[in-house]
């Protein structure tokens, strides 16, 4: 229902799923597939990307090499926090702390970080 409220005032919304079962309908495959759907002019794009981070890795990156500039790919890391001030540092990540410095970073800031293979 979200979804068509959306549509019905004009944003423009696509939808993907990495499986799909028998009853599904729409389009397979990663998120990064969607980029070439989308109708945008990089030269006036910003991006707003949420997820788990290889997800957001692999968006920005594609939204990257669609032509939007880096500095206007936001990615947000919400989901690390836990004491929202900086004292537990397990939302440390690199020398920020994303309950301090963040939640929403640009993508030139995170893409080092996000970079590092996970263990």
């Amino acid at each position: 229902g979200e979804l068509e409220r959306l549509r019905s005032r004009g944003v423009e919304v696509h939808v993907t799923v990495d499986r799909a079962d028998d009853a599904w309908r729409g389009q397979v495959g990663v998120v990064t597939t969607l980029i070439d759907w989308a109708d945008f002019d990089p030269e006036r794009a910003t991006a707003l990307v949420c997820g788990p981070e290889v997800m957001m890795r692999f968006t920005a990156a594609g939204l990257v090499g669609s032509g939007i500039s880096a500095a206007r790919v936001f990615l947000s890391l919400e989901r690390n926090m836990k004491c929202a001030v900086g004292l537990c540092g397990h939302c440390q990540l690199g020398g920020s702390f994303i309950c301090l410095d963040g939640p929403v970073f640009d993508h030139p800031d995170l893409a080092p970080l996000l970079a590092v293979r996970e263990r």
